[in-house]
Order: C-alpha cells, then sequence, then structure tokens
C-alpha cells in the first residue's frame, strides 16, 4: 500500500541541506492533498524580502499533464517514494526539475529532495519537513 501525504509541513531549517541557491529560504509551508492517483501541493517558500507561491496538481500514475506554456510535468511512484518531474523549454537551454518525496517517522515528517538540472542552473537541495507545526 503506498503511502498517503496529504497533510501540513513546515520547513526545518535547520535540518535541511540546501544549496547556495536555496539558502536565503528561511521558511516554507506545503499544504499537500493526496487521494491517490491524485496529488496537489499547494506551497509558500519565503527569504527574508521576498515569497513565491505556487499550486500544481498532478497524477500519480505516471500519466503527463497536458502541456502548458511553461512546459511538461508528470508525477510517478517509485516504491513508496512519488516523484514530480517538470521539464521546461526545450533543446540546449531545457531545464528538468525533479522532486522526491518521502514520509519518515511514521509520517511525522517529509523529505522533499530537489533536483534542478539544465539551463545552466544546476542544484540539489534536501528539504526537511515537519507534519502540522506552525510556521515561525
Amino acid at each position: 500500500m503506498k503511502p498517503n501525504y496529504s497533510g501540513e509541513y513546515t520547513l526545518n531549517r535547520a535540518a535541511s541541506a540546501l544549496g547556495p541557491a536555496a539558502r536565503a529560504i528561511v521558511s516554507a509551508k506545503l499544504r499537500l492533498s493526496h487521494d491517490d492517483p491524485r496529488f496537489t501541493c499547494s506551497a509558500r517558500f519565503a527569504s527574508a524580502d521576498d515569497a513565491k507561491e505556487f499550486t500544481f496538481e498532478r497524477f500519480t500514475d505516471g500519466r503527463a499533464a497536458p502541456p502548458s506554456e511553461h512546459g511538461t510535468s508528470r508525477c510517478f511512484w517509485d516504491a513508496e517514494t512519488l516523484v514530480t518531474e517538470d521539464c521546461f523549454g526545450a533543446g540546449e537551454g531545457a531545464v528538468i526539475m525533479t522532486w522526491r518525496y518521502e514520509l519518515l517517522d511514521d509520517g511525522a515528517r517529509l523529505r522533499a529532495t530537489e533536483q534542478l538540472r539544465g539551463g545552466g542552473r544546476d542544484q540539489d537541495n534536501v528539504w526537511e519537513f515537519e507534519r502540522g507545526l506552525s510556521a515561525p
């Protein structure tokens, strides 16, 4: 049986391993809604002087979402790890962003491993979140 990722998660900044491009992030919050195969993520990542918010919906059965002006995306299982993959652009300027979501400690923690490749913006980040905590 696949895990259910539904819940609210708050970034544990001290436990995260962030590369230079992500180190400015001081807080983050994820709200995940998971009714397999539907997976929805609403997120807010904030630095000291800026915040980025986004929402996306994917299907965990690997089907590609319809292409948009921003690119293509899909979501699939790798054992009990949920993986989202987004491709932006084409050719040498293409960027592929992959997130691997893993539940730890009986669902009390969420590890989101981010890998970005292409467009001269390669980076790797490990974001550690705790379930149900209030943002600082």
